[in-house]
């Protein structure tokens, strides 16, 4: 045990005399704990398993014994010489399964000692009487198997139902734990099947060709999902489309960036509000994740649209599609995506101005412009609002 542990429990114990604490659950005080006659050794012995298996939090915390103090009292235990060795011993030969305990002791800030037993229970057993014991008249103070705990300040015997009770928390614990990594790869199976796995089946299509064609007819697959389904199939969705958006440059026809603006429309989490109002609901993390993702893909497109397509069909589909990521993060107060789509979309519009075959390109980049002024010009706010949650960005 560290230093500063040991300082901590020394302040801890302190602080207990100081404000005459009560028992707890976890917390017994004891003014003497005398190991002699037998009689007085078994009592200990069922204190300390009683610590042991008091009932409470999981994973169990430490229980502790404390010496020389009880009920306001206070005496210096130095002259009775406790050794947490000898302490140990007397545990290990009486209590099963073995108990880890430590002994300390500390001034108990009244001129004398203080005794500290710290117990640490393992919370997946039950502590119980290994063996028995008799006292000098040969009258049996433990039997094996007995066993104790502690509920709030009093020690109970543990007995039939509840024993019982105890070793079943601790096997359906052991199970869950046993369990749990089987448990992980059955709902990640799950999750990967049904209408995610679909979709996955789908972007191995997409994967697999290059074809114009036969991409939009494979977005046009995706619609349904990117509408009904949840955010996992969402993002399945969204991954799909990227692999598109990453080959615009090939002279993508504008029928395919159609397609693709469908689904990402469909991909926008409006809810109720849509682009005239903020919605109605708080856009959740996940949403604007989401959305981000979005503005990679509508990025992509517009990027290539506008420095090697140079197709002012296809700008005008990507550049609307800056104009719903823009009004939607301004209506809602996304602030920090908002800033992200409108740099990524003026970087679009400075690319612009690079010459192609000694020409740049202005009539998109007056598209862009007259898309964000338009995103941005939103509509006035009715004076009376309509009670509902502020939409604040996470």
């Amino acid at each position: 045990m560290s230093s500063s542990d040991l300082t901590e429990l020394e302040s801890k114990v302190r602080r207990w005399i100081r404000k005459k604490a009560k028992e707890t659950s976890r917390v017994e005080f004891k003014l003497v704990v005398p190991l002699r006659p037998l009689g007085a050794k078994a009592e200990f012995i069922r204190d300390v398993i009683a610590l042991a298996n008091s009932e409470g939090e999981f994973p169990r915390e430490d229980a502790y014994l404390v010496i020389g103090f009880s009920e306001g009292k206070l005496r210096d235990i130095a002259p009775e010489c406790y050794d947490g060795a000898a302490l140990g011993q007397i545990l290990d030969a009486h209590v099963f399964p073995p108990l880890r305990t430590l002994y300390q002791e500390f001034d108990n800030g009244k001129n004398g000692r203080v005794g500290l037993l710290i117990i640490k229970p393992n919370p997946d057993v039950l502590y119980v009487v290994r063996k028995k014991l008799l006292d000098d008249t040969r009258k049996v103070q433990l039997l094996p198997g007995q066993s104790w705990g502690r509920k709030a300040d009093r020690k109970v015997d543990l007995e039939g139902d509840a024993i019982h009770s105890r070793l079943r928390t601790i096997a359906e614990r052991q199970v869950e734990r046993a369990t749990a990594a089987l448990t992980q790869k059955i709902e990640k199976l799950e999750s990967e099947s049904g209408a995610v796995l679909d979709v996955k089946r789908i972007r191995f299509e997409v994967e697999s060709t290059r074809a114009w064609p036969e991409l939009e007819r494979l977005l046009d697959k995706l619609l349904p999902y990117a509408t009904e389904f949840d955010d996992s199939v969402k993002h399945e969705v969204l991954d799909a489309v990227m692999h598109v958006t990453g080959g615009a440059w090939n002279k993508m026809p504008v029928e395919v960036a159609q397609s693709i603006s469908t689904v990402l429309w469909e991909l926008i989490p409006v809810g109720i509000g849509g682009m005239n109002s903020p919605s109605w609901k708080e856009i959740s993390a996940a949403e604007q994740k989401l959305l981000e993702r979005i503005g990679h893909a509508v990025f992509d497109l517009t990027w290539d649209s506008c420095r090697y397509l140079r197709d002012i069909e296809v700008v005008e589909v990507a550049a609307h599609l800056y104009w719903a990521l823009v009004r939607f993060s301004a209506l809602n107060r996304l602030s920090r995506l908002q800033a992200q789509f409108l740099e990524r979309a003026g970087q679009c519009r400075e690319i612009c101005n690079e010459l192609r075959d000694g020409k740049p390109f202005p009539e998109a980049q007056q598209l862009l412009d007259e898309q964000i002024k338009d995103a941005l010009d939103l509509p006035v706010r009715p004076k009376v609002k309509p009670t509902r949650r502020r939409v604040t960005e996470r």
